[in-house]
């Protein structure tokens, strides 16, 4: 007997699968999905797909049902359906319980959530069509059928630990082309559309490049190739972009900023690189969640969560259970798979830390007192965050205010404090030029080569500025060694970066303004920031803009300004960008303003969309 058997349409397969059973010829419909999956068995049938008990439950979304029942039945679990407006308050029911969600890309974006987010142990099984949502659930059955028992490890060369890659190229990803692997790993820079190498790009269109787009709404964050403008990678040919549906794997398991975003996604579903994957051969994704912070123990976590016979759900949960302390929510990961599966893991593979007498001026010695005791702890902490800030000259400052301080009744101190606040406010704008400048051509991460050293100490839910919604976090790091170090982010599901900034308590200084801006070409753009003072103190220092990592694309270079707020005040500060002179190609540009006042270091992430 056949192991599948072809629908005429969509409604023959409804009608198939309504009465499937195990051992019975599965029912599929002809798609590029299910030709990949043929070309793994070149000498011999299509595996069946038999009964394998699974934990959990089964949640359809809209019109998966067929789908969603044939996996229930094939796995011995319960089944539910559910329209997408609904989805995340029934999920709210089964927390910690592991859900297998089936559904297409569009009805989980129409539910306006990542589906975990409803605290249950979620995998979803999705698709961007019908017949490749149909061909991925009979793959999740017949995992074991095909495959090499090996781990592929592919890094941008940058990253730590890319000399134990298998790969740093391009030309080394054949072998995930030509034969399907265990499990492939892409560590790399990317976001929810792509991830890149040095020499070449895996992309998340399983067209050609320069083919026809559906209809997208205006909302999302576009790429140059939705407006037929080609790859964002100009460098690039078409011969070094591979999509990510022609990559082989059992499992693929990504660290790159956005792999996933189901639910919350800022791209169009037809460029998700994760949907990409589950094109392919792939009968799970686990990938990174919005920006990520690559940590060399979660391989290694992972790994041994495999090793362990853990169901995929459970393998993403040690995840989080185990990096957390490192970074939690900035190295969150998601499963797009089914969170029952156990993937069979290579065996012997190894697992992978009365005259009256005179008297000082108080508000003189307040003057120094702020100086040294708040101002310039934090100007100190600043090189641990910035590599730019120069340590000698804060130290130099501190050497100012311990000579002022030795005689409070000098001649003349009133003045001499102020030519040091002057000094002060004026190394705060230089040192925000440096950084601006080094974003504009290098690119920017806060918090630089401290990063590995910051420790998640808190979190909690927060409205999201940019987008309105209830999708962003609070997130508190605190440095292992240099226990007054701390940092603290606002993160958005949906928007990304919103702010960071090294004020230990609620924040005082604020960097306001939108997140996503609109420009034109042949125009001259003005993005602003407020900066806000809720403080009792004056402001003084720089502030900064520059796009990141954006010189050798064309965009205007970095601004910079020194800036000064009264207690409580505000001001707002317009970063003059020339789209005149300057012409880069449309595209979301990211781009950050930064900001050094009385010693605290704040930035806030703003994305250009450039038509």
């Amino acid at each position: 007997m056949a192991a599948i058997v072809l629908c005429r349409d969509a409604a023959d397969f409804a009608a198939r699968a309504g009465t499937w059973a195990p051992g019975r010829p599965f029912p599929l419909l002809d798609c590029p999905a299910l030709g990949r999956y043929r070309s793994l068995f070149p000498d011999g049938p299509l595996p069946g797909a038999e009964r394998e008990e699974r934990p959990g439950v089964v949640v359809s979304v809209g019109d998966a049902a067929a789908a969603g029942r044939m996996l229930a039945a094939a796995t011995g679990r319960e089944h539910h359906r559910v329209e997408p407006e609904h989805l995340l308050k029934r999920l709210a029911g089964h927390a910690g319980e592991l859900v297998a969600v089936v559904g297409l890309a569009e009805d989980l974006t129409a539910a306006g959530d990542w589906p975990g987010a409803s605290g249950a142990t979620v995998g979803v099984l999705t698709a961007r069509g019908l017949p490749s949502l149909a061909c991925l659930v009979y793959r999740s059955l017949t995992v074991g059928a095909v495959g090499e028992d090996r781990v592929f490890i592919a890094s941008h060369p940058m990253l730590e630990d890319s000399e134990s890659a298998d790969t740093v190229e391009f030309a080394g990803l054949d072998v995930v082309r030509e034969r399907r692997l265990k499990v492939v790993v892409v560590r790399s820079l990317g976001k929810e559309c792509c991830v890149g190498l040095p020499d070449g790009i895996i992309c998340g269109r399983s067209d050609p490049i320069d083919g026809p787009l559906p209809p997208f709404e205006p909302h999302y964050r576009h790429m140059p190739c939705m407006k037929g403008e080609g790859c964002h990678r100009a460098d690039l040919t078409e011969d070094q972009r591979l999509p990510a549906a022609d990559v082989h794997a059992t499992v693929v398991f990504t660290h790159s900023c956005g792999s996933i975003g189901v639910g919350a996604n800022l791209y169009p579903n037809h460029l998700a690189l994760a949907l990409g994957f589950m094109e392919g051969t792939a009968v799970a994704v686990v990938g990174a969640m919005g920006v990520h912070i690559v940590q060399r123990s979660a391989q290694a976590e992972f790994e041994s969560a495999l090793a362990d016979g853990l169901p995929l759900g459970r393998v993403v949960e040690r995840l989080a259970e185990r990096v957390h302390p490192i970074n939690g929510y900035l190295n969150r990961f998601g499963l797009l798979g089914d969170p029952g599966l156990v993937v069979p893991w290579p065996s012997g593979r190894a697992a992978l830390r009365s005259t009256p007498v005179p008297r000082a001026d108080e508000t003189v010695v307040r003057r120094l007192a702020e100086l040294h005791n708040v101002i310039l702890p934090r100007l100190e902490r600043l090189p641990w965050l910035e590599p730019v800030a120069d340590a000698v000259e804060i130290t130099g400052l501190r050497e100012q205010v311990r000579e002022l301080s030795a005689d409070l009744l000098a001649p003349g101190l009133a003045e001499r404090v102020t030519r040091l606040e002057d000094e002060v406010a004026d190394f705060q704008v230089r040192t925000v030029r440096q950084v601006a400048a080094g974003i504009y051509v290098s690119g920017w991460n806060y918090g630089g080569p401290c990063l590995d050293g910051l420790r998640q100490v808190a979190q909690r839910d927060e409205p999201c500025p940019g987008c309105l919604r209830d999708t962003a976090v609070l997130v508190t790091l605190r440095h292992a060694v240099h226990d007054g170090l701390t940092v603290r982010t606002l993160q958005c599901r949906r928007c990304g970066d919103i702010w960071w900034s090294s004020e230990s308590g609620e924040p005082t200084v604020v960097l306001h303004g939108p997140v996503d801006v609109d420009a034109v070409r042949g125009s001259v753009a003005r993005p602003v920031r407020e900066i806000r003072n809720g403080g009792g103190e004056r402001l003084r220092g720089g502030i900064g803009f520059a796009f990141a990592l954006r010189k050798r694309f064309g965009l205007p270079p970095e601004t910079c300004s020194p800036v000064s707020v009264g207690p409580y005040g505000s001001v707002t500060y317009t970063a003059e960008t020339d789209l005149i002179n300057y012409r880069p190609r449309p595209d979301v540009h990211t781009s950050v303003f930064v900001a050094i006042l009385n010693g605290h270091y704040l930035a806030s992430a703003m994305m250009l969309r450039l038509s």
